[in-house]
């Protein structure tokens, strides 16, 4: 169907459309308003629309409606009159914008605007009939060739919200209790594994009474003590480092890329500023997982000998860019990270805990390397 003036269907071609439009809600192609008027279906279709998608609207789950040139809603779904909770009737001929938060009203106004030579598409705040205040996207895009209606799609944020306040909650959790178990560690374990130095150095003394394989045992116990200290020491700052807490993220940054250098052999170049000084807690602590996760991303998938970490700032952002020269993430790989959805554990965890921060991830990929940059404000 192209896009001139709507038009009538027959019925055999509504049968067509109608497995057409099955296949559009599954593909997510959603082109076309129908507003059924007494004279029958008026089919309004998006500016370079190809396939008739018209009676999806009525099905969809997103709320979905069409305004006129002065933003009057003259078609709404069932699913916006059920998200609204209100009659068809009343939020038919009402303004959108008598709908919105009032701290929204410029965004509407900017999105409405942009919409007029493309697309556009934002998070508003939308009142319903109880009074409640809720989360939403709006989608915006011109229906006509003459820009007369905008078509508007309007999706509720809620559940979504409620997802990403645990995720957060999750993760602070999770904050706290790797500093307990890091803390445990040292204090406790770290004791007793002294101790246990301590009788065996007794007995390592009177090594001169024991047999040759008696006093070979002792050194062998000295020696794997001495072992297992180092191990739970490293573990414990792993997961939490004092240094962070003592002497702030360069310094624990630095120490984590050491230790990382000698497990991995991937060499590491860390450029910090050195004025960068402290900043809050829950920044630093992100800073420095995000850094964690793509090193052990480049040693697990990468194939790289080398890495950079750099750490800059640029009017009131830091930006932190891990870069390697690996193989590249595959393109299938990269379309899914740009899923919050489906980008793998470790990126959601990053994602979430910019997105705590106001902050953003970006992802470039190569097939000569990998630069996963870190965005976040800073007063």
């Amino acid at each position: 169907m192209s896009n001139e003036t709507p038009e009538f269907l027959p019925s055999a071609q509504m049968l067509e459309e109608a497995e057409q439009t099955l296949h559009a809600i599954r593909n997510g192609a959603v082109d076309a308003f129908v507003i059924e008027e007494p004279e029958g279906h008026r089919v309004y279709t998006l500016e370079g629309s190809d396939l008739p998608h018209s009676s999806l609207v009525e099905r969809m789950q997103q709320g979905a409606a069409m305004l006129d040139a002065q933003g009057c809603i003259v078609y709404c779904n069932p699913s916006l009159v059920r998200l609204l909770g209100m009659p068809r009737e009343t939020v038919t001929g009402s303004i959108l914008q008598y709908y919105l938060a009032e701290d929204d009203q410029a965004l509407y106004q900017k999105l409405l605007d942009t919409a007029q030579t493309g697309y556009s598409e934002g998070e508003m705040r939308l009142r319903l009939a109880d009074g409640s205040v809720i989360s939403a996207s709006f989608s915006f895009s011109v229906l006509t060739r003459d820009k007369s209606a905008t078509g508007v799609l309007i999706t509720d944020l809620t559940s979504q919200k409620q997802q990403m306040d645990f995720a957060s909650r999750l993760q602070t959790m999770q904050d706290e209790e790797r500093r307990r178990i890091a803390r445990e560690l040292h204090d406790s374990v770290g004791q007793l594994l002294a101790a246990i130095g301590m009788n065996i150095s007794v007995v390592q003394a009177q090594a001169h009474k024991l047999d040759a394989r008696a006093a070979g045992a002792v050194a062998d116990n000295v020696a794997l003590v001495e072992q297992v200290s180092r191990e739970i020491r490293t573990i414990s700052h792993l997961l939490h480092p004092p240094l962070l807490d003592i002497a702030g993220l360069a310094s624990a940054l630095r120490w984590y890329v050491d230790g990382f250098s000698q497990r991995s052999n991937i060499k590491v170049n860390v450029e910090i500023p050195a004025d960068l000084g402290r900043l809050p807690a829950e920044m630093e602590i992100a800073v420095f997982r995000i850094v964690q996760e793509c090193l052990t991303n480049i040693h697990r998938h990468s194939g790289s000998e080398s890495a950079a970490i750099r750490l800059f700032q640029e009017g009131d952002r830091l930006i932190v860019q891990v870069q390697d020269n690996g193989k590249g993430i595959p393109e299938e790989k990269q379309r899914q990270l740009i899923d919050l959805d489906r980008g793998g554990v470790g990126f959601a965890g990053m994602r979430e805990r910019l997105r705590r921060l106001g902050g953003t991830l970006q992802i470039e990929s190569k097939e000569n390397g990998t630069v996963v940059s870190a965005i976040l404000k800073v007063a």
